[in-house]
């Protein structure tokens, strides 16, 4: 019952936010999944690591995949080829069941992500007589 609430309250976050709030949620995806999948990896749950990964890589080639290289310019190309090294580590975290290959990537997603949170706050309305 709580899980159908959770996804219901999901679901309307993603359809009332704007694009890049929506680039922050993939962030917070990919990363929670990565931390998910290190710990399984740790518990040797294979099958757990597997779809966590799997769920990071999604995120991360739709990441990629919504790249605009016309306004994006060279900040688009570096995000690409940044993506492109953490697909090769949460490869590489899969194939050696190896934990501290997803430190990095870990660490350079959630710089990104409060990056693109202080992006998506500037965004925001603010209330008259407010800061």
């Amino acid at each position: 019952m709580i899980t159908s609430y959770a996804r219901q309250y999901e679901q309307t976050q993603v359809t009332t936010s704007s694009g890049v709030q929506l680039i922050v949620l993939l962030y917070d995806g990919a990363i929670q999944s990565m931390e998910i999948a290190r710990q399984e990896i740790q518990v040797k749950n294979i099958q757990g690591k597997a779809r966590h990964l799997g769920r990071a890589i999604a995120i991360i080639g739709e990441l990629n995949s919504v790249l605009d290289f016309e306004r994006g310019g060279e900040i688009a190309r570096s995000l690409r080829r940044l993506y492109d090294y953490v697909m090769m580590e949460l490869v590489e975290a899969n194939v050696r069941n190896n934990a501290q290959k997803l430190e990095v990537p870990i660490r350079c997603l959630s710089t990104l992500r409060e990056a693109w949170r202080e992006v998506a706050s500037q965004q925001q309305p603010r209330l008259v007589g407010t800061r």
